[in-house]
């Protein structure tokens, strides 16, 4: 009955079919691991994200605190007046965070970047296997330009939500009228995931040791975008039902955090078995066989790789 219905709707037999490699390739544990290491990587980034505020905004501090504001609206509950109060110390002590942010956030985010990349190639059936040296420096330029990718998303989020998006409404002399007020609420996920969308298309089709081509993961990548705005408001508004009580203030933020990385993990890494269960991306599987980094306009050094059907 199972096998009669996944033949007659093939995105059941796609569905499956992708679940089926992510488990395979041991895809949950992967999450698991890249949990840890972005919780480990978003320290130093915030750090560094808090003293280049501190250095534009030390001059201005109607700015600082509507930016200050604007962190407490976006994230919900205890943990919005936490990292406000991390972002005042940060302020202060600009110069010091920034230089020790950096050099964690150039440590962690190599590693992060190692570790995405290892489950993604697994996944599509391969394994890492390069220039140690070279594949650092490769990994911390991705990771920059990831870093500043989703540093953009996060601003755009906070500008078009909270007081930020109030004040532009008053700006335009719009704030008396409902529909530019339901319409900016409306308009705000869909920026973010428009945002998002290019972002996590180029992670699945670069990332991983495969080189496809981006238009091959266009649609894992659109995917990926919304469930993660889904799960972004899903985690505020659980960080703010759970800020209440004592226990919830303790470990409620602390915890969401902890198992909405591991979300956002299982969202990429279920996109990646996707894009790898796809028909027209057969030519790139890796199954079997080491990945190496590939040249510009070249696949993977693979016997599987090649142009897609």
């Amino acid at each position: 009955m199972w096998a009669s219905l996944r033949k007659r709707l093939p995105i059941i037999d796609r569905i499956m079919a992708a679940l089926a490699r992510h488990d395979a390739h041991y895809g949950g544990a992967f999450a698991s691991a890249m949990s840890f290491r972005t919780v480990m990587a978003m320290v130093p980034m915030l750090m560094v994200g808090f003293a280049t505020a501190g250095f534009i905004l030390n001059a201005h501090a109607d700015l600082l605190d509507q930016f200050r504001q604007s962190i407490v609206d976006a994230i919900p509950g205890e943990l919005g007046q936490t990292v406000a109060k991390t972002m005042d110390s940060a302020v202060q002590s600009r110069t010091t965070v920034g230089l020790l942010g950096l050099i964690g956030a150039a440590w962690t985010g190599v590693n992060w970047i190692s570790g995405l990349r290892e489950a993604m190639t697994a996944i599509w059936g391969g394994r890492v296997n390069r220039n140690p040296l070279l594949g650092k420096v490769f990994d911390l330029g991705m990771f920059v330009v990831l870093g500043l990718g989703f540093v953009a998303s996060l601003v755009l989020s906070i500008a078009t939500s909270g007081s930020l998006a109030d004040r532009f409404l008053v700006w335009l002399n719009l704030d008396y009228w409902d529909a530019a007020v339901i319409a900016v609420q409306v308009l705000a996920p869909v920026i973010s995931i428009l945002i998002l969308w290019p972002l996590l298309t180029f992670v699945l089709a670069k990332v991983p040791l495969v080189n496809l081509p981006l238009r091959n993961a266009a649609k894992a990548g659109l995917a990926a975008a919304i469930a993660m705005e889904i799960l972004k408001v899903l985690a505020g508004r659980v960080i703010e039902s759970t800020s209440t009580g004592p226990a919830g203030v303790a470990f409620g933020s602390i915890i969401t955090v902890m198992v909405v990385t591991n979300l956002i993990a299982r969202i990429m890494f279920y996109a990646t078995a996707w894009c790898a269960t796809a028909p027209i991306n057969a030519g790139y599987l890796l199954d079997g066989d080491g990945a190496e980094d590939p040249e510009p306009g070249e696949e993977a050094a693979d016997s599987g790789a090649g142009t897609p059907a």
